[in-house]
C-alpha cells in the first residue's frame, strides 16, 4: 500500500556512510516535507512528492530518522542498585569491580538467569528503548563468559528482533572479562577454541568485541582474540581507553576494527589515526555523565581531524543505564561540543553503518526503510534547545506508527 505523510519540516542526514568530517554537519532539510511509503520502504522525499491514496498529515511538526543505539548491552540479568549508591558515595567504577562488583556482579545474575527470564526482561527494556525513539539498535553479550551463557545472550537479543518492530543486531562481545575464579589465559584458550568457533558456527553474530583496560585485556591479549576473531569471519569492535590510555587503537585500526568505542583517554596521534582510517568512534558521553567523569571523549577533535563519530546509549547495568537515545544526543552537543547536526548524523546513519545497517536504515532517502520519528516541534533544532524532552508524538517502523503519544493535554 502507497501511503504519504506531510510535515512541517521533514530532516536526515544523507550519503554514503560513515559521514566523516564536514559531511556529519550537513542535513537535508525539506520545509515543508513529504515522505511517500510504500510496502514499509521510502519511495520519495522531499518538498513535495507523488499522489498517494492515502495521507497522514502531521501539520505543525517535524520528522527525523529513527534513532539508532551504536552501543548497547540489552540482554542481561539484575540491577545493580547498591553499586548506584557505592557510587554517589564516591566509590570509582574501578574500586568496585576490585571489591568483587561492577561485571561480574551481572555475570553471575546472567548466568542464573533462564533464557525465558533473559528475554522477558530484556523484552520490557526492549519496549522502552522503542518508545523513546530507537527503531534499530545492537545487543551485546559479555556476560556469560563461558559457551553456554553466552549464545543464551546471543539468542536472546536474536529473539527480540523477531518478535518486536526492532532491528537488532547481536553482537559476541567474548572478551569482556576474564570469568570470576578462572586463569586468564586458560579462558582465553576457551574463548579462542570452543566459544568463538561455536558462535561463527550457528552465526549467531558477525561481530567480535572485547574490552581493553587496564586490569582486564592488554592490547597484546586483544590483538590475539582478534586475529582468531578474523580468521572466523568475525567483524571487529573495540571498547577501550574508557578509564585509562590503553595504546590499543592504532592496532584495532590497522586490523579495520569497525568501531573504537568510549576512547576517553585517547591521545592525539590517536585521534589522528581514527580520523585518518574508516574506523567509527562510538561514544557514549551517558557514562562520563553517570559516572561523574570529568573528562568525556574527544569528538570535536575527530570530527576536525575528518574522522566519523556515532553515538550510544552503552545501556548496561553498571555504568549507564540509559534506555534513551535522546540523552546521548543531547550530551553531545553539550558535553562533546558537537554542533546539532552532527549530533543526528551521529545518533542515526553513522550509529546504523557501525551495526551493518547503513543501506537499509539512519537516513530518509528512497530505498530505505520508513523508519522515522514525529516530533511535536517546528524546528529540528529544538530538540536540543527543549533538552529535557523529546516532545514524541509517534515512531514509525516500517512505515506503520508502533508508538503513538499525545499532543495535547485532554483535560481531567
Amino acid at each position: 500500500m502507497r501511503k504519504k505523510f506531510k510535515f512541517s519540516q521533514v530532516v536526515t542526514p544523507l550519503g554514503t556512510p560513515p559521514l566523516k568530517g564536514e559531511e556529519m554537519g550537513k542535513l537535508a532539510v525539506y520545509e515543508p516535507g513529504e515522505i511517500l511509503v510504500e510496502d514499509g520502504r521510502i519511495l520519495e522525499i522531499g518538498d513535495k512528492t507523488s499522489p498517494a491514496p492515502y495521507t497522514e498529515e502531521y501539520f505543525g511538526t517535524i520528522a527525523i530518522p529513527a534513532l539508532v543505539d551504536a552501543h548497547n548491552h540489552l540482554p542481561f540479568g539484575g540491577e545493580r542498585l547498591r553499586e548506584f549508591q557505592m557510587k554517589l558515595e564516591g566509590h570509582s567504577y574501578m574500586e568496585i569491580a576490585r571489591a568483587g562488583g561492577g561485571i561480574r556482579a551481572t555475570v553471575k545474575a546472567t548466568r542464573e538467569a533462564s533464557f525465558d527470564e533473559l528475554l522477558q526482561v530484556s523484552l520490557q527494556r526492549a519496549f522502552w528503548i522503542i518508545k523513546n525513539g530507537t527503531a534499530s539498535t545492537e545487543a551485546k553479550s559479555g556476560y556469560g563468559l563461558n559457551l553456554q551463557d553466552e549464545i543464551k545472550q546471543l539468542r536472546v537479543a536474536r529473539a527480540l528482533g523477531e518478535v518486536l518492530p526492532l532491528d537488532v543486531v547481536p553482537v559476541f562481545l567474548g572478551g569482556h572479562d576474564v570469568p570470576p575464579g578462572e586463569d586468564k589465559e586458560d579462558y582465553l584458550q576457551k574463548l579462542i577454541n570452543e566459544i568463538m568457533p561455536r558462535v561463527a558456527q550457528e552465526g549467531l553474530s558477525d561481530y567480535f568485541d572485547a574490552f581493553c583496560e587496564e586490569g582486564v585485556y592488554s592490547p597484546d591479549e586483544v590483538e590475539r582474540m582478534f586475529r582468531a576473531a578474523k580468521e572466523m569471519g568475525f567483524k571487529l569492535r573495540l571498547h577501550t581507553d574508557e578509564f585509562s590510555h590503553t595504546g590499543a587503537i592504532p592496532m584495532a585500526v590497522d586490523m579495520g576494527a569497525v568501531s573504537v568505542d568510549h576512547i576517553l583517554y585517547a591521545s592525539a596521534e590517536d585521534i589522528k589515526k581514527i580520523a585518518g582510517s574508516d574506523t567509527v568512534a562510538v561514544l557514549m558521553p551517558t557514562v562520563s555523565f553517570f559516572l561523574r567523569l570529568d573528562r568525556y571523549a574527544p569528538a570535536r577533535e575527530i570530527i576536525d581531524g575528518g574522522g566519523a563519530v556515532a553515538l550510544g546509549t552503552d545501556f548496561n547495568p553498571g555504568s549507564s543505564p540509559a534506555l534513551s537515545m535522546f540523552f546521548p544526543l543531547w550530551l553531545a552537543v553539550f558535553k562533546m561540543k558537537m554542533s546539532m547536526e552532527e549530533a543526528l548524523a551521529a545518533a542515526t546513519l553513522n550509529a546504523a553503518h557501525v551495526l551493518g545497517l547503513g543501506h537499509r536504515v539512519g537516513s530518509l532517502e528512497p530505498g530505505k526503510k520508513a523508519d522515522f520519528l514525529v516530533l511535536d516541534l517546528k524546528d529540528y533544532r529544538q530538540i536540543f534547545y527543549y533538552f529535557s524532552e523529546p516532545r514524541l508524538v509517534a515512531v514509525y517502523k516500517e512505515g506503520k506508527r508502533v508508538i503513538s503519544l499525545p499532543r495535547q493535554w485532554e483535560g481531567m
